[in-house]
């Protein structure tokens, strides 16, 4: 095969659609790629790149067969030598792009507090690219051998489903625990779980000490109105992410605003971390905000009103999208105030006190099928239909990676002020 490539080049055509994916891959993101990343990135822009020339050679053999003659002098053929400088000249263009995107790429990572690129990037880049473009070959290879003449009008094909399914169903429900490699424990300095430097009373309830995400929302309330929450100024409402992380930073500047005195109550519906609940199973997530909200929220009604405590929610991220879902189960003039931060798809509730804060790098803010056609707002890089959804789509990956201020970090930098009531 190799010696057929080199006696003979690829078509032009070819040639210039995979150096133009490959280029257009090289275009910075939202975020600087890790060299896998990037290699993903190239790989799929190759693999459409080479769909659509499939696709086109396709059309053209059957306009082929009823304008034969016309198409067949029509079409011609490129010269080798021309196939060989056209191959050349693109050989040419992408490594220029490559060593640009290089450059760039050392800058942007030191400024995000990021580790830059290693000498070796493109080569794993190359390799990542390599891998995704054989796997996707050798799929469509099985593919239609699955699909072949030998298969047609035998039970094989359901048959082969049907075993598949039954493995998963009997690997889920086996006594080992299958996801315990993405469990995480709450470190024991988590912001829940400590003190308050300001005197503010901090009430938080962890997901083995209640059979359901509803419970260890109500044993969180009802713990904070033990110690005295219901007596305090204010009550901040903190929605955790999926593993039950709160943001420290974001509590520290409420209870300052607030000076401290405030009860902060917050509840871990799950130790999995927050893409495994986004994509798979966002009830729990629900379920708990939705408790936490209303219990909150009927305790405090039924105080005297001038004894009520204001009532303030915060989310990031999923617990951010959780909260949204519960604030429209609850009467907007229950809850003073409402900040979200890292808001996936760029959420809101429509509260009227309601405030939203989002780094214009972070692609989970970013990550919405609108971004697919329309060029969005404040758009911190070059924007391109479809290539720009899909390099978002793997910038998730690699969000947490910056520094705070950037991607999908949010710390003390922030402005975490409370719309007061």
């Amino acid at each position: 095969m190799v010696t057929q490539l080199l006696r003979r080049p690829p078509a032009v055509i070819t040639t210039l659609a995979v150096g133009a994916a490959v280029t257009v891959s090289t275009i910075p993101s939202l975020l600087p790629r890790s060299a896998p990343v990037q290699g993903l990135l190239t790989g799929a822009l190759v693999l459409t790149a080479l769909a659509l020339v499939g696709l086109g050679r396709a059309l053209v053999r059957r306009l082929r067969r009823g304008h034969g003659e016309w198409l067949g002098r029509a079409r011609g053929s490129a010269d080798p030598g021309v196939r060989w400088l056209v191959l050349a000249g693109t050989v040419c263009t992408t490594s220029v792009a490559a060593w640009l995107a290089q450059h760039f790429l050392t800058g942007w990572t030191a400024a995000l507090g990021m580790p830059g690129p290693t000498p070796a990037y493109w080569l794993v880049a190359g390799l990542w690219a390599g891998l995704l473009i054989a796997l996707m070959v050798i799929l469509v290879v099985v593919a239609r051998r699955i699909v072949g003449a030998h298969w047609r009008g035998t039970a094989r094909p359901l048959a082969v489903v049907v075993l598949a399914g039954a493995t998963v169903t009997t690997a889920a429900a086996a006594p080992v625990d299958l996801l315990g490699v993405i469990r995480k424990d709450l470190s024991p300095g988590h912001v829940m779980l400590v003190d308050s430097p300001l005197g503010a009373l901090r009430s938080f309830a962890l997901v083995d000490e209640a059979p359901t995400p509803g419970a260890g929302a109500e044993l969180a309330v009802k713990r904070m109105a033990a110690a005295g929450g219901l007596e305090r100024a204010a009550i901040v409402v903190a929605l955790p992410t999926g593993s039950g992380w709160v943001n420290g930073a974001a509590v520290a500047g409420m209870e300052a605003e607030l000076g401290g005195d405030v009860a902060v109550v917050s509840a871990q519906y799950s130790d999995l971390p927050s893409w495994w609940h986004f994509l798979l199973d966002r009830e729990p997530a629900h379920e708990s905000a939705r408790a936490l909200l209303r219990e909150v929220v009927e305790l405090v009604g039924q105080l005297p009103v001038d004894e009520r405590p204001d009532v303030y929610v915060y989310g990031e991220s999923l617990g951010a999208m959780a909260g949204q879902a519960a604030l429209a189960d609850l009467d907007p003039g229950a809850v003073c105030g409402v900040v979200w931060s890292g808001s996936p798809a760029a959420g809101l509730a429509g509260h009227p006190r309601e405030r939203s804060l989002a780094n214009p790098d972070d692609p989970v803010v970013r990550w919405t099928p609108a971004t697919l056609w329309e060029h969005p707002q404040e758009w911190p890089t070059l924007w391109l239909p479809g290539v720009s959804y899909l390099s978002t789509t793997l910038d998730l990956a690699g969000s947490l990676r910056p520094d705070p201020g950037h991607g999908h970090q949010y710390g003390a930098e922030q402005d975490w002020a409370l719309p007061r009531c």
